[in-house]
């Protein structure tokens, strides 16, 4: 019943947020993504964004080839590498928001459940293998570290879809909140979304809708450099 239940106001959210996110076209640079085969050797840096693409039938989202679902986004606190990619996932460790564990298999309504600090390889692991990014950008230290202050203030806050960015014009106001903002509600795309605008001031939202997605992340300029962004 709970699951009948859940896809039936999930359909009526979709309805909703494409009335309030119309699509908006965003071609994804393929010239400046890298692919990389299973034995690769990868780093996994603090601050780097680990997202699988949504579906591209999801109203207002860029189009990413195979995305699933909702797909789903984490940053990275925990610098990590390996001789494979499973190894260097097992290694790094994420936090993520989140309404449905990989792992168990299992929807999580506790609410100390739903904003983690776990393992990479839980959310990205090799039933993913192909549809898998890691996106990277220039960020200082300082930049890193609010972001991950901010991330970690958070883990006892809890899941909402319909969680909005929220911006602040003043660099005084955004760095007030990268300290005090604790316990909030996100979905994973606007957890994401917002430790990066709140400690560097930018907005990776590639197609600017109300609504963001984790294709969206994955299609932002920002990424549009050597090496900001690799598919695995």
């Amino acid at each position: 019943m709970k699951k009948i239940l859940l896809t039936f106001i999930l359909a009526v959210l979709i309805v909703c947020i494409y009335q309030l996110n119309p699509k908006k076209t965003v071609t994804l640079d393929e010239s400046v993504t890298v692919s990389l085969p299973d034995t690769a050797r990868i780093e996994l840096k603090k601050g780097d964004i680990l997202v699988r693409p949504n579906s591209e039938k999801l109203p207002g989202t860029c189009s990413i080839k195979n995305g699933r679902r909702y797909g789903h986004v984490a940053v990275v606190i925990k610098d990590a590498s390996g001789s494979s990619i499973d190894e260097a996932l097992s290694e790094a460790t994420v936090i993520e928001a989140l309404f449905f564990d990989q792992q168990t298999r299992k929807f999580q309504f506790a609410r100390k459940d739903q904003i983690r600090e776990a393992s990479a390889i839980t959310s990205f692991g090799k039933r993913f293998k192909g549809i898998r990014y890691r996106l990277r950008m220039d960020l200082t230290d300082d930049q890193i570290e609010e972001m991950i202050g901010f991330l970690k203030n958070q883990l006892d806050g809890g899941y909402n879809l319909l969680s909005a960015k929220k911006k602040f014009e003043s660099d005084i106001r955004r760095k007030s909140e990268v300290m005090n903002n604790t316990n909030s509600n996100w979905h994973c795309a606007t957890l994401v979304w917002e430790a990066f605008y709140l400690s560097a001031g930018i907005d990776i939202d590639a197609n600017g809708g109300i609504f963001i997605y984790p294709a969206d992340i994955i299609a932002s300029r920002y990424f549009d450099l050597p090496g900001g962004r690799v598919c695995f």
